[in-house]
């Protein structure tokens, strides 16, 4: 009797592609993004959704990051600018309205008490924003 070993062998396809992602360059992620979205569509919709990083924002047109914006809590957005360099968080606040960006300003001026946390959560507030726009293709990541 010949056993198929491969029938019982568990591999988890998402996860390493996933680990693979973070890897690549953008051409490259396009490139294999296209060849998944043939046989599983879901599975690119996915892997897209969870391999956003906050700091994909930075590569938004200015009005694709207004309309993420347009989504965002000021105080969050200040917690979440202390992920990026000052150029950076010019760039996004530039973007806001003067009272929306000076109130992000101040919380992104603002000590707390558990800063990597608090950053973390916002971050992750904004790639869901992102996320969900994306998926409605109202921006482009």
């Amino acid at each position: 009797m010949n056993d198929n070993l491969e029938g019982n062998v568990f591999i988890n396809g998402r996860a390493q592609i996933l680990e693979m992602f973070q890897y690549l360059n953008p051409d490259e992620r396009e490139r294999l993004l296209k060849q998944i979205r043939i046989k599983n569509p879901q599975l690119a919709a996915e892997i897209v959704e969870t391999s956003i990083q906050f700091n994909n924002i930075l590569g938004l047109t200015d009005s694709e990051i207004t309309r993420v914006l347009g989504y965002v809590k000021a105080p969050v957005l200040g917690v979440a600018l202390k992920s990026l360099k000052v150029q950076e968080q010019r760039r996004l606040l530039s973007l806001c309205s003067r009272e929306f960006a000076e109130e992000a300003f101040k919380v992104m001026s603002t000590r707390l008490a558990n800063e990597s946390r608090d950053v973390e959560r916002a971050c992750a507030k904004i790639k869901s924003i992102m996320a969900a726009l994306s998926k409605k293709k109202l921006i482009n990541l």
